[in-house]
């Protein structure tokens, strides 16, 4: 690992002296924080980018027009106020005077329009979530009202660090979108500064001079490592080489015992991962098509056995896609598919499949996800169903074929919290994570239902939601999982809870 990370810092430091980012002097003498993950970005468009944990790499750069706090209330950020209407079918934002791009040019009412609007026709992976965004009107030099066909009681979210709609690109980069494949343009505190970047590997800012809070800016640099491999990761934390770890659950229970002193877990029950069955119609594997077969490999999974030895304290066995604590988590469905292997057989069997059926399961590599698709791979041995295990590269391998329908079941995590805006991914015939399109009528008419009702009287309707898909078998759910991430002594850091994920804009160094 620490041959790996000289021969990087010898690429970085040697494109370093063809030129780079000046470092404004009021920030040269603050530390460098290093921060790890898993994951390789697909880009550095807001548009096109994962979000969550995948999403750090924009962190630095965009600034979002809102900001949720781990409480679930919204603080300014580009955006100093906002009106929802009382049918939440449009929000008006005003902008603070003294924003600017990386470049000095001013963050107007029209520059939040245009991005957005690019964002949105761009098509990317959450362009859904704006699906029914119908006009955008300049009210002013600072004032932009939004307008949608249908209301969304939670549609601030869209414009926060987690879901990046409100990650405003510049107008520099929006004349030449290509550029955003290796720069960043933004109104963060910080700029992707390429001559100390390594594609995929690492990737250095350095401070906006331009920023309009100076005082926010915490750090001479900030610079993101590209770690896929776990052991290597915890290395590095170990070493000093980084002190803000992204890391999983099964990376903390294999870890949380013998850490050196100044290295401790931040941890928060906000996620959850297991197999997503995709070819519910049976496309590929003519077998998904039937709901006892999907009904099946639910009852084929030891989730507390599985959830235990290898997530331990920072995962919650669930039948749900819904983690406790959430809106329309419901422990009733909790009972819903105990561990039943002989069950499971003779749902296959009463499906058509006495001696199984062949399943391949995809997914993106690091340790986490490999690690759990063999653990699913084992278990359906025990009840006839013979897996072929699909790895790809990185996410950016695991979204192409996704999108193109050739993938019929991933392991992947995904994040509780509002169900008015995690629909649009799961669940909605156009969702980014439904690739095939799936469609139940009475699922829809139930996320109707649901979604047009204020978020304060709303539960009991998504749980009706919720039971409906545990019911229909979509989803094979392993564990409500904690987010985690390692952390030194010389960061100060909060759990995310409703933040989803920690927003490096939030830490600090330890005095």
């Amino acid at each position: 690992m620490k041959k790996l990370l000289a021969i990087t810092a010898g690429i970085v430091g040697a494109a370093a002296l063809a030129g780079s980012w000046q470092v404004p002097a009021y920030a040269a003498a603050k530390p460098v924080l290093t921060v790890g993950t898993a994951f390789a970005p697909l880009g550095l468009d807001p548009s096109i980018s994962g979000n969550g944990r995948a999403g750090t790499m924009l962190m630095p750069a965009y600034e979002p027009l809102v900001r949720t706090r781990p409480d679930g209330t919204f603080v300014p950020a580009l955006a100093t106020k906002w009106v929802v209407s009382p049918d939440f079918k449009s929000v008006t934002f005003t902008l603070r005077a003294n924003a600017k791009f990386s470049d000095g040019t001013p963050v107007t009412a029209q520059a939040v329009k245009n991005s957005i609007n690019y964002w949105v026709n761009k098509k990317g992976p959450f362009s859904v979530n704006l699906a029914s965004l119908t006009s955008i009107d300049v009210l002013g030099p600072t004032e932009v009202k939004l307008n949608f066909s249908t209301g969304n009681p939670d549609v601030l979210y869209n414009f926060n660090t987690y879901w990046l709609a409100g990650d405003i690109i510049g107008p520099a980069a929006l004349k030449d979108v290509g550029s955003l494949r290796s720069t960043t343009d933004g109104a963060g505190a910080y700029v992707l500064d390429p001559a100390q970047t390594v594609s995929g590997k690492s990737y250095t800012y350095v401070p906006n001079k331009y920023y309009y809070d100076p005082a926010a800016i915490r750090f001479s640099k900030i610079i993101i490592d590209v770690i896929p491999d776990a052991n290597a990761a915890i290395a590095a934390m170990k070493a000093g080489q980084v002190q803000f770890l992204v890391s999983d659950a099964l990376t903390a229970n294999a870890n949380h015992t013998g850490l050196p002193k100044n290295l401790r877990i931040i941890a928060d029950p906000v996620q959850w991962v297991g197999m997503f069955v995709l070819d519910r119609d049976g496309v590929i594997n003519p077998a998904l098509k039937h709901r006892r077969v999907r009904q099946a490999l639910n009852y084929g999974i030891d989730r507390q056995l599985v959830s235990k030895a290898l997530l331990g304290a920072y995962a919650l066995p669930t039948d749900q896609i819904q983690g406790k604590g959430f809106m329309g988590h419901d422990d009733a469905l909790e009972a819903r598919y105990p561990y039943d292997p002989a069950k499971a057989k003779a749902l296959l069997k009463a499906a058509g499949y006495p001696n199984g059926i062949p399943l391949t399961i995809s997914y993106s590599h690091d340790t986490f996800n490999a690690t759990l698709a063999q653990a699913f791979a084992g278990q359906y041995q025990k009840i006839g169903v013979k897996v072929t295990i699909d790895e790809k590269q990185n996410f950016g391998a695991l979204i192409g074929p996704l999108i193109q329908k050739k993938l019929s079941a991933i392991i992947f995590t995904s994040n509780s919290d509002s169900p008015n805006i995690a629909k649009f991914q799961t669940l909605m015939p156009n969702g980014s994570l439904n690739p095939f399109h799936s469609t139940d009528p009475k699922l829809e008419a139930l996320i109707a239902a649901a979604s047009a009702l204020p978020s304060d009287k709303a539960a009991s309707a998504w749980q009706k939601v919720y039971a409906r898909v545990v019911e229909l078998g979509w989803f094979v759910p392993l564990a409500a999982t904690d987010v985690v991430y390692f952390v030194s002594d010389k960061i100060v850091a909060h759990k995310p809870r409703h933040e989803v994920v920690i927003d490096l804009m939030d830490l600090k160094p330890a005095k």
